[in-house]
């Protein structure tokens, strides 16, 4: 495929400032492929769990101290959470989680199996690339806490370690 260089960069601009996501161009056996990354931002918005509201202003202060009584439990947690978070091995990426190379194979890992630091736990599939996943420490695996074939998010955790 003979394509100027400056053809190119106009793809690429009209690729970058219209709504086309993508642009294939296939001349005999040789294709130009141009695509626009989408941003997508994840927010975790906490649950919120409403209490019942006061019928009259003059019960209000009763609630106030009600309401600032959960506050020390909500950060309590946390800390009791902090433990196990350290004990835990984080996916390194957004894609698929297989716990197997292939749909017949044996896992890679098993709950109670001892492992070493650099084996392979997983694969991630992630924009048709599979990525195998090796531990970042040697242990035992705790808990497994992904399902075969389920998506997972950077930093999700996958691993309990003991």
């Amino acid at each position: 495929m003979q394509i100027d260089i400056h053809k190119i960069a106009k793809l690429i601009d009209l690729v970058s400032n219209s709504d086309v996501a993508e642009i294939n161009i296939k001349q005999g056996e040789e294709e130009l492929c141009i695509t626009r990354q989408s941003k997508v931002t994840t927010v975790a918005v906490p649950e919120v769990i409403p209490t019942v509201l006061p019928a009259a202003p003059a019960a209000v202060p009763a609630a106030a101290p009600a309401a600032a009584a959960p506050a020390p439990a909500a950060q309590a947690a946390p800390a009791a959470a902090a433990p196990a978070a350290a004990n835990t091995m984080k996916s390194p990426m957004v894609g698929t989680f297989y716990r197997s190379a292939s749909p017949t194979a044996d896992p890679f890992v098993t709950e109670g199996q001892t492992v070493k630091e650099g084996d392979t736990l997983c694969i991630i599939e992630a924009m048709k690339m599979m990525n195998q996943i090796q531990a970042d420490r040697s242990g035992v695996i705790k808990q497994i806490l992904v399902e075969n074939g389920a998506t997972v998010e950077f930093d999700q955790p996958l691993f309990v370690f003991e």
